[in-house]
């Protein structure tokens, strides 16, 4: 059985840094669905399940860190990267966010924070689902 790719959902309103991000990420074996401001973005995250969302804090419209929070009220399991060429940012802006990563940085930080991410996720998830089997269990014998 074949694993899942991990679906990526990427927002900036800066085109070549989503398009580049989107095949950085394809090429790293991530699904990747885009966006070009907030409240699309909000969108794709109410329609597709996705499991991490990496975001640009400068945007028209909505910043980043709006967008994160809005996001972490509709589901606040999804994990969030915001991204941005400014910083370091006020810790009030990195209030709904998981991880920051500046831009400056080069693409393998970007890779690693995200599957740090993933990978954070999953074990959450793991020792929510361990911690509902033990209790289900006490107490049983074979």
């Amino acid at each position: 059985m074949s694993r899942a790719k991990a679906r990526i959902l990427c927002i900036d309103d800066h085109w070549n840094g989503l398009i580049g991000r989107k095949m950085l990420l394809e090429q790293s074996g991530y699904e990747v669905l885009e966006a070009t401001g907030g409240d699309e973005g909000l969108k794709l995250f109410r329609t597709y399940a996705v499991d991490a969302v990496v975001v640009d804090y400068q945007m028209p419209g909505m910043s980043g860190d709006v967008v994160a929070a809005k996001m972490k009220r509709i589901n606040a399991h999804v994990p969030i990267m915001l991204l941005s060429a400014y910083g370091p940012l006020p810790k009030s802006k990195l209030s709904s966010v998981d991880s920051f990563v500046s831009k400056s940085q080069s693409p393998n930080i970007l890779l690693s924070s995200l599957q740090d991410l993933l990978g954070a996720r999953n074990k959450h998830f793991f020792s929510r689902w361990l911690d509902q089997w033990k209790s289900r269990n006490e107490g049983v014998t074979h």
